[in-house]
């Protein structure tokens, strides 16, 4: 089991979400309070805040052996990161990074978002981190469409969680059909999106610049795995149809009590997204 550790006010926004499906969740921000809470000091610049990371050992004490930390990108506080994943440095660690929309934040957290954007990238490409999963703020937007003011952001931060939880649960479920490869141990930055199975059309939460390997997740309603002949041969074609020459296409078939069949798609890249 994962701990999710949310950093800065949107970083604990999305991690709060995981509290319900069994996640240990920390939450680290100014101005926060409760149990498993920790509230920094607010600082001027990302560099105080760097400057002032204390030391979290107790807070950490009952961490589990794999971590997330969910950042959002262009906050003073993500100066902080590097010096608190320090203090983790024993466990298998992961990032969430949320890419803003750059042209609507200021230069100065658009320099923050750029600095901490690249840093956690090199330090993922050279297996400090297991991976980082990246979301971009304005794709997120476009696919959730027009939604009221007073729900914009929650709406966001639930498709988020729903697509990182989606793929935890996959991954420590047992597929019916698992025809999935194991991603390149170079491949650490990972992006998440949606494939529409009726319309064989996806959009990836974060466009990447290169991909070497893809994997889709078809959760598939229990009774139609039972009465529908020609599902799997409809989505073998169409992985068919995706194999490419530098990018390796693999899926797997779960069982699912949800009316509707849905699909998720995972890729994997070897290169610094620009």
């Amino acid at each position: 089991m994962y701990t999710i550790i949310g950093l800065g006010a949107a970083g604990c926004n999305i991690a709060e979400l995981f509290e319900d499906s069994g996640y240990k969740v920390k939450l680290i921000d100014t101005e926060i309070e409760g149990e498993n809470c920790f509230a920094f000091s607010p600082q001027k610049t990302p560099e105080l805040y760097e400057e002032k990371v204390p030391d979290l050992t107790d807070f950490f004490k009952d961490v589990t052996e794999k971590i997330i930390l969910i950042i959002g990108g262009g906050g003073k506080i993500s100066g902080a990161s590097l010096k608190i994943l320090k203090q983790l440095k024993n466990k298998e660690l992961n990032i969430l990074y949320i890419k803003p929309e750059e042209k609507l934040i200021g230069s100065l957290s658009k320099l923050q978002d750029r600095v901490t954007y690249n840093i956690l990238q090199e330090y993922a490409r050279s297996g400090v981190f297991k991976n980082i999963y990246l979301f971009s703020n304005p794709v997120v937007e476009n696919i959730i469409g027009d939604v009221p003011i007073v729900e914009f952001k929650q709406k966001m931060n639930k498709v988020i969680f729903n697509a990182m939880n989606a793929y935890l649960k996959f991954n420590s479920t047992e597929a019916l059909i698992d025809n999935s490869v194991q991603p390149k141990e170079i491949s650490r930055m990972v992006s998440i999106g949606l494939y529409d199975i009726q319309n064989n059309q996806e959009q990836l939460f974060f466009p990447l610049d290169f991909t070497d390997d893809k994997c889709y997740y078809f959760a598939i309603n229990e009774n139609e795995l039972k009465s529908n002949g020609k599902l799997f041969k409809i989505i073998k074609d169409s992985m068919l149809e995706k194999v490419l020459d530098q990018t390796k296409i693999s899926y797997k078939i779960y069982s699912t009590t949800h009316e509707q069949n849905y699909c998720y798609v995972v890729a994997y890249s070897r290169k610094i997204q620009d």
